[in-house]
C-alpha cells in the first residue's frame, strides 16, 4: 500500500478479490498470524485460480504450493517480503497536492513487473550439495533454501538472503537454524567441488552466469543485525577467510541499498548506517605466489600427516599379506584443508594471453 492510500480501501479491495462472482472465482485468501507483539495480522496468498491469472500475466509457470504456510511460519515467510516490495514501488511518487486532480481517475502508481532485477521466492529455490559427514565418515546429500534470491543483472551479483526474525540462535553450530550452520552450509555450497577433478564448484555448476555471491542476513532489530555481523567475522577468521562476502543489514537498511543501488534512488539515510560484515578478504596472491599464515601452515601439515598414516597402514597390510578388511578413514581436518586449497587455487592469476 503506498503514501495517500487508505487502509480500509485497500482491505474492500482485496475483499473483492477473495469473493467469488459467478464463474469468477476468488484470486486471494486471508491468512492470519500472531507476530512478536501478540497483535494480530492478516496477509494474502494467492487460491489457485490466482496463480493461473498470475502464470498468464508473467508468461512463465509458477510452482504452486500445495499447502499454505502454517500459521507459527507466516511471519519469517512474509517478512522477506518487504525487501521485494520496496523495490517494485516507483521511485517517483506523486505529491500529496495531486491527490484531489487525481480523484476518480485509475492510478499510475502501482506497483509493476521488475525489469532492473531478478527476484526468485524461497518455493523456488532447492540448491543441492554434498557434504562430508565426519562422524559417519562419508558424505551426504544436503540442500539449501534461501529465504529469497536478488539477482542484480547489471552489477553482475547474486544475493541468497537468509532473513532472521531472532527466534533461533547465531553461534550454536550444534543447531540446524543456527546462523553461524546456515554459514557452513553456504560455504559448502559455494567452495565445494561438485566433481573429483575440482573443475567446478556446486555453485558455478548450478549457477554458470558467473554472478558473484553475496550470502545476506536480513535482521528485524540492529542489536541483531550486530551480534550476527561479529559472529560471521569470528567465523571468517576461523574458516580460513572465505572467498565470498556475507553482509548482515536490517530490513530498512536493505530496502534502501538495494533502491539506491538497483533503482539509482538518492538513499534516505547516511551510508554509514548500512555496516555489513566483513567482506572477502583481499587478495595475498604475489608475482610468484602467495603468503600464507603459520596457522594455515600447520592445518595443512595435520593433514598431510593424517593422510600419510592412513597410506602407511594400509601399504603395511599389504606387504604383511593381511587382507584390507575396512575402509581408511578421511582425515580429520579433510573439509578444512578443502577450502583453504580452494580458495588458494582461486589466487591463481589467468594464463598470459
Amino acid at each position: 500500500m503506498f503514501r495517500g492510500r487508505a487502509q480500509s480501501v485497500l482491505s474492500a479491495r482485496l475483499g473483492e478479490l477473495a469473493d467469488r462472482h459467478g464463474n469468477c472465482r476468488a484470486l486471494v485468501k486471508r491468512l492470519w498470524f500472531v507476530n512478536g507483539e501478540g497483535r494480530r495480522v492478516q496477509v494474502w496468498t494467492l487460491t489457485p485460480s490466482g496463480y493461473e491469472l498470475a502464470e498468464e500475466v508473467l508468461g512463465r509457470r509458477l510452482r504452486v504450493p500445495r499447502h499454505d504456510v502454517a500459521s507459527q511460519f507466516l511471519e519469517h515467510a512474509t517478512g522477506v517480503n518487504e525487501i521485494y516490495v520496496a523495490l517494485t514501488k516507483r521511485p517517483d511518487a506523486p505529491r500529496r497536492g495531486d491527490w484531489s486532480a487525481r480523484r476518480g481517475k485509475p492510478a499510475e502508481d502501482f506497483a509493476r513487473v521488475p525489469t532492473a532485477f531478478r527476484w526468485v521466492p524461497s518455493e523456488d529455490l532447492e540448491l543441492p550439495f554434498a557434504e562430508y559427514v565426519r562422524e559417519e565418515d562419508r558424505s551426504r546429500d544436503r540442500r539449501l533454501q534461501p529465504d529469497a534470491l536478488l539477482e542484480d543483472p547489471v552489477r553482475k551479483r547474486r544475493y541468497l538472503i537468509e532473513y532472521e526474525t531472532g527466534s533461533a540462535t547465531v553461534r550454536n553450530t550444534q543447531h540446524k537454524t543456527a546462523t553461524l550452520t546456515k554459514l557452513a552450509r553456504y560455504s559448502h555450497f559455494i567452495l565445494g567441488f561438485a566433481d573429483a577433478h575440482g573443475r567446478a564448484t556446486y555453485y558455478s555448476k548450478h549457477f554458470a552466469d558467473g554472478f558473484t555471491p553475496v550470502v545476506l542476513f536480513i535482521a528485524r532489530t540492529a542489536a541483531r543485525r550486530e551480534t550476527i555481523a561479529e559472529a560471521v567475522a569470528g567465523w571468517a577468521g576461523g574458516e580460513m577467510n572465505p572467498r565470498f562476502q556475507v553482509r548482515s543489514l536490517t530490513v530498512e537498511q536493505a530496502c534502501a541499498e538495494f533502491r539506491a543501488l538497483i533503482l539509482g534512488e538518492k538513499p534516505a539515510v547516511p551510508a554509514q548506517v548500512t555496516t555489513a560484515a566483513p567482506a572477502a578478504p583481499p587478495s595475498r596472491a604475489s608475482q610468484h605466489g602467495v603468503l600464507l599464515s603459520w596457522t594455515e601452515l600447520e592445518l595443512l601439515g595435520r593433514f598431510q600427516a593424517e593422510a600419510l598414516h592412513a597410506f602407511q597402514r594400509v601399504r603395511h597390510a599389504v606387504r604383511a599379506g593381511q587382507p584390507v578388511v575396512s575402509e581408511p578413514r578421511y582425515p580429520e581436518h579433510t573439509a578444512a584443508a578443502e577450502r583453504l586449497l580452494q580458495w588458494l587455487l582461486a589466487l591463481k592469476p589467468p594464463k598470459a594471453q
